[in-house]
C-alpha cells in the first residue's frame, strides 16, 4: 500500500497518463489484431481465387494442345487404320512437343489402344470425359496429373485422348508466385506430400505428421501458419475423384501482420514517452509539495529500526515546524519508555535476573560461536508446596532472596539467570566442569543456610543438574532439558549436585514416544492381555487368574505396564486402556466358563478409573451381555489409588461391591493407608505385596509381617491373597499361616490366552509332604 503523499500523488498521474495510455493500447491491439485475421483471411481467399484461374487456365492450355492432336489427320487416319507404331509415334511427338507426360487413347468402348500409364489406375472413361468440364487432377504412381479428355473422330467417334500434366514442386513454385501463398498437394491420411512450394524442411516435417487433419491444424498453428484446406473432390478449384487428395494455401502470420506490428510498437513508444514526461513533471510537482513531510518520515523511520540519536529539526516557522517539534519530543519520550521496555523483556521482573529469553540469546550465540562452555540449572525443591502452604506473595519473596544470594556470591566469569519458575540457571563461556564443581562446593553450604524472610526463617532443598556444550548438545533446547534430567535424577538420588552422563535421556525420549503412540495401542489393537494363575493355598488347586495388560509395539518392543499407565493416566487414556481390558477379561472368562473351568477373573483398576462415575454400569452391562456372575469377578486396587481421594473411593467402590463384584486391596503393605481407613474400605479380601512374599521362608521379620497381617484380615473377615511366591518353601509357609490363595511364579507366570489353557490343562497338584 502506498502511504506517502509524494507517492500517491506520482501514482495519480501515473495511473491517469498509464490507464489512458493502456485502454488506448488495448484500442490499437484489438483493432489491429482483428484487421490482421481479416486481412489473412482475404489474401488466402484471393490467392484461392487465383489458383483456381490459373487451374482452369492451365486446363484450357492443356485442353487446345489435345485438340490439335487429335484434329491431325494422320493421327486419326493411323487410330482409324488401328496402325499401333504410327499412333505410338505421334502421342510420342505430341507429347514431347507439349511437355506432356501422360497420354492414354481409349476406344470408345473404353478398351486401351496405347498408354504411357497403367489405364486401371485411371478414373473410369465417365469421369474423365467429365473432367473437360474443369481442372481435373487424378493421382497416378503417386504423382498428380492435370487430364484433359477429348474424342478422336473420323468423323464418328473412333476414340478417345486423354493427356496430362504433372503437377510437381516446380509448378506449385510457380503458382506461389502469381497467388502470394504457398501451395502443397497433400493426400491427408496418409501424410504425403506430392508437390509443395513450401521450404524442404517444412515439406519433410508436414509429411512426417499423424495422419489426421487435427494433427495437421496443430502443426499449422505450431508454425504461427494460417491456412485454407480445399478438399479437391467438393472444390470449385478443381476435379478429382480422390477423396483424400487436398490443396493447402498456406501463409506466414508474422510476415502478414508485420506491419501491425510495427504500428503497436509506435503506440507503444510513444505511450511511454508520454507516460515518462508526466512522471517528471508529477515527480517536480510532489517534490516541492513532500519536503518537509520527507523529513519527518525519515525521522519516523529512525525511530521505526530504533535509532532514537538525531533530533528532528525543520527550521521552519509553520505549521510542518510545530509538527516537527512535537516530533521531537515524543521521540524522547519513546526512547525512555523502549530502554525500560527491553529492560523488561530480557530480565525476569521478580528477581530482576536475566530471564529465559535473555538466556537462550545468550547459549545461542555462544554455540554459533563455536565456544564451549558449562551450563548449569539449579532447582528449588518442593517449592510447589512452599507456595501452596504459605502463599503465592511467600513465595515470591523466598524466589528473591535465591536470586540475589546467589547474585552475590557468584563472580563475573559466571552468567546467571532465571530460567522459569523456580529454577535458576548458570552459565559460562570457557570454563570447565572442574571449574563448575568448584562453584558448587562454595555455594552449597551458602544455599543450606536458614533464609530470613521478616521474624521466620526456612530451610531450602537445592538440587543441581550440569552439563558441558557443545559436548552434550548442540542446541539450547537439548542442553536444558538435559541438566534438568540430572537435576531430576539428583532429586531422586537424593544428591545436591549430577553431571549429565551419555545415555540419561534415552529413558526421556522412551516416554516421549511412548506418549506418543499410546493413543493408537487400543486402536490398533496393539494391546494384549495375559493371565496369572490364582490358587487355593491350601490344596493347590487353580480357582482363577489375573488380568494383566501387555503392550508390544512396533519400534518400541516390549512396553511394561509400569511405563505405560502412568503415561496413560497423565494423559486420560488410561479409561480407554481399561474398558479394552474389562472386556478382554471377561471375553475370555465367559469363554472358559463355556468350558466348564468355573474360574474368578481379577482386574486391576487405576484411580483415575475410581473417579469415573460410569465404571459401574459400564462393568454391568458388560457381564450381562455375557452372562457371568458378578461374584465371579475381583476388582483390584492399589492403597495409594484409594488414598489420592478416599471419600470418592469409598463411594464407587461401594456401588461396584453392592453390584455384587468382589474388592481387593492390591499392593497391602506398601502404601500409606490407615486402620481406620482400612475399616470405612468395602473391601472383601487383602493382597499382599510380593515384597513381603520373595524372601518370606528365610526372613522373620516378614513372617511376623505376614502372619499379623493375615490375622488383621481374618478378624475382619477379610479373605487374603498372597502375590510373588517363587518356590514351594513359600508356599507351605503361607499355607501354615491360614493364606487362603496364592499366586507366582513358581506355579507360573503371566501367560497368553492360549498358553494359559495349554498350562491349565497340564497343571497337576504338587505332592508336597504337607498336602499328604
Amino acid at each position: 500500500m502506498v502511504n506517502s503523499f509524494r507517492s500517491r500523488l506520482l501514482l495519480m498521474f501515473a495511473s491517469l497518463a498509464g490507464g489512458v495510455l493502456l485502454i488506448s493500447l488495448i484500442a490499437v491491439w484489438l483493432a489491429t489484431s482483428n484487421q490482421s485475421e481479416r486481412t489473412i483471411e482475404r489474401e488466402l481467399e484471393v490467392s484461392e481465387r487465383v489458383l483456381g484461374e490459373l487451374l482452369r487456365a492451365r486446363s484450357a492450355q492443356l485442353l487446345q494442345a489435345a485438340e490439335v492432336l487429335t484434329n491431325d489427320f494422320g493421327f486419326r487416319e493411323a487410330v482409324a487404320s488401328g496402325d499401333e507404331e504410327t499412333i505410338v509415334s505421334a502421342l510420342i511427338n505430341h507429347g514431347e512437343r507439349i511437355g506432356t507426360e501422360l497420354m492414354v487413347l481409349q476406344s470408345p468402348a473404353g478398351d486401351p489402344i496405347a498408354a504411357t500409364h497403367d489405364v486401371t489406375l485411371l478414373p473410369a472413361r465417365d469421369e474423365l470425359v467429365e473432367m473437360d468440364k474443369s481442372a481435373g487432377l487424378v493421382l497416378v504412381d503417386d504423382t498428380i496429373y492435370q487430364l484433359v479428355t477429348v474424342p478422336v473422330k473420323a468423323p464418328d467417334l473412333i476414340a478417345w485422348a486423354t493427356l496430362g500434366f504433372a503437377v510437381d514442386d516446380e509448378l506449385s513454385a510457380l503458382m506461389q508466385q502469381l497467388t502470394n501463398a504457398n501451395i502443397s498437394f497433400i493426400d491427408v491420411q496418409r501424410a504425403e506430400v506430392f508437390a509443395s512450394s513450401l521450404p524442404v524442411i517444412e515439406q519433410q516435417a508436414l509429411s512426417a505428421l499423424p495422419g489426421n487433419l487435427n494433427a495437421l491444424k496443430r502443426w499449422l498453428t505450431e508454425q504461427e501458419m494460417a491456412a485454407h484446406l480445399v478438399s479437391l473432390q467438393n472444390s470449385d478449384l478443381a476435379f478429382s475423384t480422390d477423396d483424400d487428395l487436398y490443396i493447402l494455401l498456406t501463409t506466414d502470420r508474422a510476415a502478414a501482420a508485420a506491419e501491425f506490428l510495427l504500428l503497436r510498437r509506435q503506440y507503444i513508444g510513444i505511450g511511454v514517452v508520454t507516460l515518462v514526461v508526466a512522471l517528471l513533471l508529477a515527480g517536480l510537482t510532489a517534490r516541492r509539495i513532500n519536503q518537509p513531510l520527507a523529513r519527518l518520515n525519515d525521522a519516523a523511520e529512525a525511530l521505526r529500526s530504533g535509532d532514537y540519536s538525531e533530533p528532528v529539526e525543520l527550521n521552519r516557522t509553520d505549521e510542518f515546524g510545530q509538527l516537527g517539534r512535537a516530533f521531537d519530543s515524543m521521540r524522547q519520550a519513546i526512547s525512555e519508555r523502549e530502554q525500560h521496555i527491553v529492560y523488561q523483556v530480557e530480565h525476569d521482573l521478580l528477581t530482576g535476573l536475566p530471564n529465559r529469553a535473555s538466556f537462550q540469546r545468550r547459549l545461542n550465540h555462544s554455540l554459533k560461536e563455536g565456544r564451549g562452555g558449562v551450563l548449569g540449572v539449579l532447582n528449588v525443591i518442593r517449592f510447589r508446596e512452599i507456595n501452596d502452604r504459605l502463599g503465592q506473595r511467600i513465595g515470591d519473596q523466598i524466589l528473591q532472596l535465591v536470586g540475589k544470594r546467589l547474585e552475590n556470591n557468584i563472580d563475573d566469569a559466571w552468567w546467571l539467570g532465571r530460567l522459569a519458575g523456580d529454577e535458576f540457571v548458570l552459565l559460562s563461556d570457557g570454563k570447565d566442569l572442574q571449574s563448575f564443581e568448584l562453584l558448587l562446593e562454595r555455594l552449597k553450604p551458602l544455599l543450606e543456610q536458614r533464609w530470613m524472610l521478616g521474624a521466620s526463617h526456612y530451610l531450602l532443598d537445592f538440587r543441581v543438574g550440569y552439563l558441558e556444550y557443545p559436548d552434550h548438545g548442540e542446541d539450547v533446547d537439548t542442553l536444558v532439558r538435559r541438566a534438568q534430567i540430572c537435576s531430576t535424577l539428583a532429586k531422586q538420588k537424593k544428591e545436591f549436585a549430577r553431571a549429565y552422563e551419555s545415555g540419561m535421556d534415552e529413558t526421556y525420549m522412551r516416554r516421549l514416544q511412548i506418549l506418543k503412540a499410546l493413543p493408537e495401542a487400543v486402536s490398533k489393537n496393539d494391546l494384549q492381555l495375559h493371565f496369572q494363575p490364582k490358587l487355593d493355598c491350601q490344596h493347590g488347586t487353580v480357582i482363577g487368574a489375573e488380568a494383566l495388560v501387555r503392550w508390544r509395539h512396533d519400534e518400541l518392543g516390549v512396553v511394561r505396564p509400569d511405563e505405560f499407565i502412568p503415561l496413560a493416566e497423565q494423559t486420560g487414556e488410561i479409561n480407554r486402556i481399561t474398558r479394552w481390558v474389562c472386556a478382554a477379561a471377561l471375553d475370555q472368562l465367559q469363554l472358559w466358563h463355556e468350558q466348564g473351568h468355573s474360574l474368578v477373573m481379577a482386574i486391576n483398576l487405576s484411580a483415575l478409573d475410581l473417579q469415573w462415575d460410569e465404571l459401574g454400569d459400564y462393568l454391568a452391562g458388560l457381564l450381562k451381555a455375557r452372562g457371568l456372575p458378578p461374584g465371579r469377578v475381583t476388582l483390584e486396587v492399589t492403597e495409594s489409588a484409594v488414598m489420592a481421594d478416599p471419600e470418592q473411593a469409598i463411594a464407587r467402590l461401594g456401588q461396584l461391591r453392592a453390584a455384587g463384584m468382589r474388592i481387593s486391596i492390591d499392593d497391602y503393605g506398601t502404601g500409606y493407608s490407615s486402620l481406620a481407613q482400612l475399616k470405612r474400605l468395602p473391601v472383601d479380601e487383602l493382597k499382599l505385596d510380593r515384597s513381603f512374599i520373595t524372601e518370606l521362608s528365610a526372613n522373620r521379620a516378614d513372617q511376623t509381617i505376614v502372619r499379623s497381617t493375615l490375622a488383621l484380615a481374618h478378624e475382619m473377615n477379610l479373605a487374603t491373597v498372597a502375590e510373588g511366591v517363587e518356590d514351594e518353601s513359600a508356599w507351605q509357609v503361607l499355607r501354615q499361616l491360614g493364606c487362603e490363595t496364592m499366586q507366582g511364579f513358581y506355579f507360573s507366570r503371566p501367560l497368553a490366552a492360549v498358553e494359559f489353557d495349554k498350562w491349565l490343562h497340564n497343571y497337576e497338584v504338587p505332592h508336597t509332604k504337607e498336602l499328604k
